[in-house]
């Protein structure tokens, strides 16, 4: 363009002056409208990018979740001890158990269950009931399926001793498995206290605490998290501090085969809530128990939605008898809601997968297997049910569907207050 207007001024004795006049200004006007053109184009363009990101940053919340799976007592019993055991190398194998459900687990992005039995390290102190001690084999084939988080603290904790209680701790971080609930000093207990959990951005302590250990006194210097309500409180507002999203609180309680929650289990979950807890994972009764999620407020004033599940029942064991010859996986998925600085917690999704223990004959002897029941319903699968464990297992499927859709209760879930 200033090429443009120097070859003009050389052929301005050529024109006349006032239209040469013109030309140039009409050419300067034309690129200052060009010049603001552009300018105004830019500004445009960085502020409605501004502008989307304010809005996008008020109307759509950033979302993260995980997926939790819970089990319930993972208990080894004499019958389960002869049944992994290899007479040809002397040793013990359990990953046949647990192959079936593999897939159940490794795909949660945190899988916790209750180890009800110790690991000593010593054959001799392999046993069932009433003083349970397991070999090695068993963290290892549980490491496999996808355990994340195993609590420790229950009534059988103490059952071999100051042994146990090391070798277990010992084993399992060898593995890689987070643990809770017993602790092999006194200043192991101060380090590890509260033990938090982070994945897919969101953050969760946990917390285990037992109602017995069965009269066994903890041997000196050792300590098992038991149910205490001035304990219990101490540790959510240590918990507190460390600013999780979620408090998940583990309790071994309530009364045996009993299929519905006693007073003291209420009393516990009710107390854990109104100190800040947000979910609750029963143990111990050896059957499955109702669960319930709702909107509670804490002493606090924190309107919040909180879950229970009195008892997950038996994951695995010896047990043979109606209700206890099976248990389940039992979902939820934590979603995070994170909005003009503040942070929403939801529980989705909830559900579970009824879990049931079939005992085969093998020609190397008798061998325990855990059955995603809905994946043998027709028992069109590999591993064949005998007539009358499919009866079984049909009758512990209608007792599980039909106690938890009638017993529990979801208020609210998936659901923003």
């Amino acid at each position: 363009m200033s090429i443009f207007i120097r070859n003009c001024k050389k052929w301005d004795n050529q024109f006349p002056i006032g239209l040469l006049n013109t030309i140039q200004g009409k050419i300067l006007v034309t690129l200052n409208h060009l010049r603001l053109y552009i300018f105004c184009t830019i500004l445009h363009i960085v502020f409605a990018n501004c502008t989307a990101r304010f809005i996008r940053d008020i109307t759509s919340p950033e979302e993260k979740s995980l997926k939790v799976s819970a089990v319930g007592d993972i208990m080894v019993h004499s019958t389960q001890l002869t049944s992994a055991f290899d007479p040809k190398c002397k040793c013990y194998n359990f990953h046949p158990v647990f192959k079936n459900v593999k897939e159940y687990l490794v795909s949660a992005d945190i899988a916790f269950g209750n180890l009800e039995t110790t690991l000593p390290g010593d054959a001799k102190l392999f046993a069932g009931y009433p003083q349970f001690g397991a070999p090695d084999e068993l963290a290892v084939a549980l490491k496999d399926i996808g355990f994340d988080i195993l609590t420790t603290s229950n009534n059988h904790s103490v059952d071999t001793g100051r042994k146990g209680i090391d070798h277990t701790i010992d084993t399992l971080d060898q593995l890689g498995i987070h643990h809770l609930g017993t602790y092999k000093s006194v200043e192991e207990f101060e380090k590890n206290r509260i033990l938090q959990y982070s994945k897919n951005g969101i953050n969760i302590v946990f917390l285990s605490y037992s109602y017995s250990t069965n009269g066994i006194l903890v041997p000196k210097e050792k300590v098992v998290n038991l149910i205490d309500k001035v304990r219990i409180s101490e540790d959510i507002q240590l918990a507190k501090k460390l600013h999780p999203d979620v408090i998940i609180v583990a309790y071994h309680f309530g009364t045996e085969y009993a299929r519905f929650p006693d007073k003291f289990q209420k009393e516990m979950v009710d107390f854990a809530f109104q100190e800040g807890a947000d979910i609750i994972l029963g143990g111990h009764p050896h059957v499955l128990q109702p669960f319930e999620v709702a909107w509670i407020v804490d002493k606090y004033g924190e309107r919040k939605q909180r879950m229970v599940i009195y008892s997950l029942g038996n994951f695995v064991s010896g047990q043979i008898k109606r209700y206890t010859n099976g248990g389940m996986i039992f979902n939820f998925k934590l979603t995070k809601k994170v909005q003009s600085g503040k942070t929403q917690i939801s529980i989705e999704d909830v559900g579970y997968t009824p879990v049931f223990v079939f005992v085969s004959n093998e020609k190397t002897g008798f061998q325990y297997n855990l059955l995603p029941v809905e994946k043998f319903l027709k028992n069109d699968q590999e591993l064949k049910l005998t007539p009358a464990a499919y009866k079984s297992m049909l009758e512990f499927y209608e007792d599980t569907n039909s106690h938890l859709q009638k017993n529990s209760l979801i208020v609210g879930a998936n659901q923003l207050p």
